[in-house]
């Protein structure tokens, strides 16, 4: 059998064609990956806010509001683009005239439980570092 080259076999297409699918799914499952990258960012970074709003907020009422062993939930205050949310505040005292707020906002994605956990101490007369 003469081939003189001038076309492509019907084998050769369809070698193209899957290279070009699997290519293809390669990419769009790059984008899908980052895609939820963003989500989990996004998640992560409101649980932030909120947890640090939260400390904010008990910093402003100041230290005589705050009783050693209160837990106090702040889950009505969170936003409601975060998926299955949940906060809590303990208060503590670490020592005499400082309570330590730490702040926890829980959320689920993905049948995963994240967690974000912000804390601060404040004093009789102040805010301390």
């Amino acid at each position: 059998m003469k081939r003189d080259g001038a076309g492509f076999t019907i084998v050769e297409i369809i070698v193209t064609l899957l290279l070009l699918g699997v290519i293809v799914a390669a990419v769009s499952s790059m984008f899908v990956a980052v895609r939820n990258m963003q989500s989990q960012d996004s998640y992560y970074d409101t649980a932030d806010r909120a947890a640090g709003y939260e400390i904010e907020s008990l910093r402003n009422k100041g230290y005589s509001s705050l009783t050693a062993g209160q837990v106090i939930d702040f889950t009505s205050s969170l936003p409601d683009n975060l998926p299955h949310g949940h906060g809590a505040a303990t208060i503590s005292t670490p020592q005499a005239g400082l309570r330590r707020v730490d702040a926890t906002v829980t959320y689920v994605t993905g049948g995963v439980t994240h967690a974000v956990t912000l804390s601060s101490l404040i004093g009789e007369i102040g805010i301390t570092q």
